[in-house]
């Protein structure tokens, strides 16, 4: 049986970190399909990516591994993608009869630590194994489903914590229940709320949920992929990248920039 974690960690290292383009041949599906806006299709785009970013690598925190799913997500930088910014966020690859076949990421650019002093990538990276990966995955849905789908922004009273205390990684907001609420109520005020549409994936690892889902702000079609960490039954911090689908995107257009759907 393939160790997906190893092989997606051990290809992901050698292509974006060391550049051996080798990797390719070795640990990807020939007929693999690339989703990312940010590299042209197939083996060939990330060939090319490669070669244009030749001080580029990929710092990983956080690695999730669905065996249930075939899916390993990352959590990471990319430093040296772009010569002016830094790149952060969430690559999910499948795997399929021992090749990675399918790759999705969510990057966005860093900003600086947010109210609680908190980064985008600081925090806890330990899987606890010993919980029910399943009956968490479950409660990130119904979070997903009620707090953002349906925008039942005071249902994170009863998701997290009886006193409120929550880990917020987002730049835009503080620690707390409170402080998310607010951020998201007046957001909505504004006719800018986050439109979530549809769920695609889920990737559960123990007590670390990562929802992959797509919707909008202000018309604009969005990607969002939001990592939950659940503790004793309850939601307790997140992080999150939330970036836009380009209109244009071939790739939206020839696979669909997500592919698949969880109920």
């Amino acid at each position: 049986m393939t160790d997906i974690r190893k092989l997606v960690v051990t290809a992901d290292r050698e292509l974006f970190t060391e550049h051996d383009v080798t990797t390719l041949e070795r640990n990807f599906s020939a007929d693999y399909v690339e989703h990312s806006p940010l590299i042209a299709e197939g083996l060939q785009g990330l060939r090319d990516l490669v070669a244009d970013a030749p001080d580029m690598r990929h710092d990983v925190v956080r690695v999730l591994v669905d065996e249930a799913k075939g899916l390993v997500a990352l959590h990471g930088s990319y430093p040296g993608l772009d010569p002016n910014e830094l790149y952060v966020g969430f690559d999910i690859y499948r795997v399929a009869d021992g090749k990675i076949v399918e790759h999705w990421d969510v990057l966005v650019t860093e900003t600086p630590p947010n109210g609680s002093g908190h980064t985008q990538l600081d925090g806890p990276t330990k899987i606890d194994e010993s919980v029910d990966t399943e009956a968490n995955r479950a409660f990130a849905k119904a979070i997903w489903h009620t707090f953002l789908q349906a925008q039942d922004y005071r249902s994170m009273d009863r998701f997290a914590r009886p006193d409120g205390t929550f880990t917020q990684h987002s730049g835009d907001i503080a620690d707390g229940v409170t402080n998310m609420i607010e951020f998201l109520e007046e957001l909505k005020r504004e006719d800018s709320a986050l439109t979530y549409d549809t769920l695609h994936r889920t990737v559960a690892d123990g007590n670390f949920v990562l929802t992959h889902s797509e919707g909008s702000i202000g018309g604009e079609r969005h990607a969002f992929c939001e990592l939950w960490r659940i503790e004793d039954d309850h939601v307790v911090e997140l992080w999150d990248a939330i970036a836009p689908v380009p209109s244009d995107d071939k790739l939206a257009h020839r696979h669909g920039a997500f592919i698949s759907t969880e109920s």
